[in-house]
């Protein structure tokens, strides 16, 4: 398996899931504004969304989504105790938390860091984002 990933990007917690599970794998970080990889490849034509991560498996198919990626890896290594048992309520409220943290915190969060945000779209999207880590806490 390849890992396609940035520093200080999502792709983090497939990176954290792959080691501590004892995957064996392989990294290629991206560079996220040029669009390439670190070996020189086009890095639209493995991920079209153009960002990380993407996880590129043993038989050639590239999953993206860090969510779809980690329940992708927990499914390989059941043994490892990485999510609930499939089709468990407990396996289904991780999948709610998971989709959770993609729509809700991270998109949120994400938009904070857009340079044409004027104040009043920043001051709404904090008070939204404060909304929602309160109910994750």
């Amino acid at each position: 398996m390849k890992l396609y990933y940035a520093p200080g990007a999502c792709s983090l917690a497939p990176h954290i899931v792959l080691r501590e599970a004892n995957f064996e794998f392989e990294l290629e970080k991206v560079d996220l504004a040029a669009k390439r990889t670190e070996s020189g490849k086009d890095y639209l034509k493995i991920n079209p969304k153009g960002y990380v991560p993407a996880l590129k498996t043993k038989d050639g198919e590239v999953i993206t989504e860090s969510a779809v990626i980690l329940q992708y890896l927990s499914d390989r290594k059941p043994k490892a105790q990485l999510a609930p048992k499939h089709g468990s309520m407990e396996r289904y409220r991780l999948l709610e938390w998971l989709n959770f943290t993609a729509s809700e915190i991270h998109k949120t969060l994400g938009a904070l860091f857009k340079p044409e945000m004027t104040p009043e779209w920043r001051k709404a999207q904090i008070a939204y984002f404060y909304r929602r880590l309160e109910y994750l806490a």
